[in-house]
């Protein structure tokens, strides 16, 4: 039973390597245990929210960051653009400068979630990941992880607006247009702003990790570590084609989405060449 046992797991072992070589042709994959991809696989987690939060959990990480800065809530806009017609541009420049103090205090806590998510992730996991598209490392954070980040989030964005006396920046803001409103009728302005910049740092701490981890699957010198290189070398372009060169012949093979991937193989090592060796050929999904 035991001997059976052992037989089954090493087949789900080889059948799980024969997914990763059709859907990426990376042969190298093939010789990896489940340990060693699973590890990668780790890695590139760690590496990508490592990187995102470095970047987002300092000053200015969310305020001068085009991709994710936090702007006048978009519902508000008719309050922005009334305030800033009776000469109240500074005090609202000056708000949503908070609004992203808030979200780079939030940024800087939540390291410890996704260690905990990356430590639970299963083989399984792995191979959905390696197969997956650029961002699926952070598709699998985002769905094992959106709840405790949300929570934690919303309770250092809450304290966060304390220390930085946020409510002192927005309510003279919104009096003076629930005032302006009370003259003309319209309707008056009350907002939870906890929850505003909660949506949109944890929005900003995923979009910014889907691009690290991008940038770790399709260039070399992202690539850190020796797994790294391993699982996810040969690449070193996101232009849609790419291509390992070494003496020997060489086909074109069309990628998944239109794009080309250029396989060479060759008896003997290329020196200079990422992602060549001795008698074996890389294939990179693009």
């Amino acid at each position: 039973m035991r001997k059976i046992l052992v037989l089954l797991m090493m087949a789900a072992c080889f059948c799980g390597c024969d997914l990763l070589l059709s859907s990426t042709g990376n042969t190298t994959l093939g010789t990896m245990s489940q340990t060693e991809l699973g590890k990668a696989v780790k890695e590139l987690l760690q590496t990508s929210a490592d990187n995102s939060l470095a970047k987002l959990g300092v000053t200015n990480g969310f305020y001068q960051n085009g991709e994710v800065k936090i702007p006048f809530p978009p519902a508000l806009k008719k309050v922005e653009d009334k305030l800033k017609q009776v000469g109240f541009t500074n005090q609202v420049n000056q708000f949503t400068e908070k609004l992203n103090r808030s979200a780079e205090d939030a940024a800087s806590g939540v390291k410890e979630i996704f260690k905990t998510a990356i430590t639970q992730m299963t083989i399984n996991d792995a191979l959905g990941i390696i197969r997956g598209n650029d961002d699926a490392a952070t598709e699998y954070m985002k769905k094992t992880t959106l709840s405790a980040i949300t929570s934690k989030v919303t309770s250092v964005v809450a304290k966060s607006n304390e220390k930085i006396k946020l409510a002192s920046y927005w309510t003279p803001l919104a009096n003076k247009y629930n005032a302006v409103m009370m003259l003309t009728g319209g309707a008056q302005v009350n907002t939870d702003l906890t929850q505003y910049v909660t949506e949109r740092t944890v929005d900003g701490i995923f979009k910014i990790m889907a691009k690290e981890e991008k940038v770790i699957r399709t260039k070399a010198s992202a690539q850190t570590t020796s797994l790294l290189q391993k699982v996810f070398g040969g690449s070193g372009s996101t232009s849609g084609t790419s291509t390992s060169s070494s003496s020997g012949s060489t086909a074109t093979k069309a990628g998944a989405n239109g794009g080309k991937a250029t396989v060479t193989s060759s008896g003997s090592s290329n020196s200079g060449s990422s992602g060549s060796g001795s008698g074996k050929a890389v294939i990179k999904k693009n």
